[in-house]
């Protein structure tokens, strides 16, 4: 999903392979022909090898297959052992999940749940599940006998509430994942499953042998899939140390590999070390367990976050998802890879499946709302942000997305406003950034500058490869309210900061395009066509659909503020062609067009009815 966050590193490893780079130089419309034959010489040799694309996930379980959910573990004891009822819920889960004829909610919707609050009934109809398994637990501490663990799971059919089976396990603590694997076969066999040796292997296994290497892992999940950085950083510290005091801690070397992805990911560490780490943990996590679905996963974000490399990605993941049939976040994961790659109907079949997985995953909402918008398909699109809403009223990113689809759909401002204005006093300079947006598509050019007063120095969105400055954001907003004759200095901040961050990581598509932009905006046009074009020659659209879409409406952006509007006009075709943000009504709306409004080519797309992409 979108995350406009600081950025404390800019500086890019050269880790991403310029796909279709070319010598530079030249005459501007040769070579923007010669751009285009790339492009569609690239699309031509992707719709050839999507025809030959393999299953990367294995099929869903038959319509009759029993759905089941784990709901948190009532904990009786101490408040401090709550992890202990989280600890216990995952690894039932998890086991429950590597079940091919089981349909398994995630932990992430069923921790959203009390059982004191609903029925049974209640609960099965909104997850649309046939079990229950609940249960109490508690860790009894004993100096003369030693602390033992007390659960007493409860397997529920939803349909009339009766318990189909019910246990009482007391047993030392040190036999924590003995108890995990004999009630998750317990509740298989309950459930008629006819279990292969494989299975029982899988549900026997135990991640750890060291109980305090184990309560580091498990302070350490519910933060590690988090966009902030300093939850993530918590989290790693966790992991540090669950490796520390188990170094074939397979399942916690994984996850550390997926946290130092997404500190990569979100630009907060671009650093070569940054993903060298990401690596060997994945690699570590291998060498202890050549078939850990959790190591090749990470092996699969490696290659999607830090490389591009989106077919290797697939595989790992192909990998992973055969051991884990109902783990939600492979499921959505391959969904946003083959959205990368163009693969569109894909994406939206593999991210429903996920949301089945995972309903009261707004996350999930978010990525269908996202996808559609970007399809153009607005009536799906804002009836899966208004979900996203309901489900996480607290985020504002539901509400960021409804905006832009409002005004994508529209091509006014005045839905967008509203929908922004009933977002919650969450993160006040993140929510600024998208409340100085909104006010430059209102044209309200003074307000967008009181706006930008609050929002961060850099910011950045890696969901669609875009960095910012205030600075950068500042000079654009001046110089549409009329400071074209002597650029403010904010432009020469801008300017000077992406020219550095240019030249530090010259791999790095996303810098080239921001400061084509600033070159732009400065009356430096033939300086800003070339950094522009780099930029899409780094990342074409058919490298990343998505990224890839965002540098070729910034192109035609950069053409339009430098005396190039045939070569705007051409451009913005291509983009429109092309799943994203960027519509026709748009064009009407956003002042960054001005410069070729009254372009007779342009006023012909203004013209053009606004169609779903292909």
């Amino acid at each position: 999903m979108p995350m406009l966050k600081p950025d404390g590193h800019l500086g890019c490893c050269e880790i991403l392979e310029p796909p279709g780079s070319g010598p530079k130089g030249g005459a501007l419309r040769p070579r923007r022909k010669v751009l285009f034959a790339v492009v569609a010489a690239f699309t031509i040799a992707a719709a050839c090898s999507r025809s030959e694309q393999q299953e990367v996930l294995p099929p869903a379980p038959p319509p009759d297959a029993p759905r089941i959910v784990v709901l948190p573990f009532h904990n009786l004891g101490d408040p401090a052992d709550s992890f202990l009822a989280f600890g216990v819920t995952e690894g039932i889960t998890r086991r429950l999940g590597a079940l091919d004829d089981l349909g398994v909610i995630s932990r992430t919707s069923s921790t959203r749940y009390d059982r004191a609050e609903m029925t049974a009934r209640q609960i099965g109809d909104d997850l649309g599940v046939d079990f229950i398994l609940d249960g109490e637990i508690q860790l009894v501490r004993s100096a003369d006998t030693g602390d033992r663990l007390v659960l007493a799971p409860t397997l529920i059919r939803v349909t009339d509430g009766t318990q189909v089976w019910s246990e009482r396990h007391d047993r030392p603590m040190d036999e924590i994942f003995s108890v995990q694997s004999e009630v998750a076969t317990r509740v298989a066999e309950s459930l008629g499953l006819s279990l292969d040796d494989t299975e029982r292997r899988m549900l026997a296994a135990s991640p750890t042998t060291n109980l305090a290497a184990y309560q580091e892992y498990l302070w350490a999940l519910p933060l590690c899939w988090s966009f902030e950085l300093e939850e993530l950083s918590v989290a790693e510290d966790h992991l540090e140390k669950a490796v520390q005091h188990d170094p074939d801690f397979a399942v916690a070397h994984a996850l550390l590999s997926e946290t130092h992805s997404l500190i990569f990911h979100f630009r907060y560490d671009r650093s070569p070390q940054r993903l060298a780490m990401a690596r060997a943990s994945a690699d570590h996590a291998l060498q202890v367990d050549p078939n850990l679905p959790e190591a090749h996963r990470a092996l699969a974000y490696f290659y999607y976050t830090g490389h591009r490399n989106f077919d290797e990605a697939l595989k790992e993941f192909a990998v992973a998802a055969s051991r884990r049939p109902n783990d939600s976040m492979i499921l959505a994961s391959v969904g946003v890879v083959h959205r990368r790659k163009g693969m569109w109907q894909e994406a939206v079949e593999e991210l429903s499946r996920a949301a089945e997985l995972d309903p009261r995953s707004d996350i999930n909402i978010q990525d269908l709302a996202a996808t559609y918008g970007r399809l153009r398909r607005y009536e799906e699109a804002e009836a899966y942000c208004r979900q996203a809403i309901e489900l996480a009223p607290g985020d504002i990113y539901p509400y960021v997305y409804c905006a832009r689809i409002f005004r994508s759909r529209d091509g006014t401002p005045d839905r967008a406003r509203g929908i922004l204005e009933e977002m919650p006093v969450k993160d006040p300079a993140q929510q600024a950034y998208y409340r100085f947006e909104q006010a430059m598509y209102e044209r309200d050019f003074e307000a967008a500058l009181r706006w930008l007063e609050e929002t961060d120095d850099v910011i950045s969105e890696p969901i669609d490869e875009v960095v910012l400055t205030r600075s950068l954001a500042e000079c654009r907003s001046r110089i549409v309210l009329g400071a074209a004759e002597k650029p403010p200095l904010a432009c020469d901040y801008a300017r000077v900061y992406f020219e550095r961050a240019r030249d530090a990581s010259p791999a790095d598509p996303a810098l080239h395009s921001a400061l084509g932009w600033v070159y732009a905006l400065t009356g430096r046009g033939e300086e800003a066509v070339s950094a522009g074009e780099q930029a899409v020659e780094l990342l074409p659209i058919t490298a990343d659909a998505m990224a890839g879409q965002t540098m070729l409406e910034q192109l035609a952006k950069i053409y339009a503020w430098s005396g190039e509007p045939e070569l705007a006009v051409d451009t913005i075709e291509e983009s429109l062609a092309h799943p994203g943000w960027l519509s026709v009504p748009m064009l009407g709306l956003d002042p960054d067009w001005d410069p070729i409004r009254d372009d007779p080519g342009f006023q012909d797309l203004l013209r053009e009815p606004s169609l779903p992409a292909s």
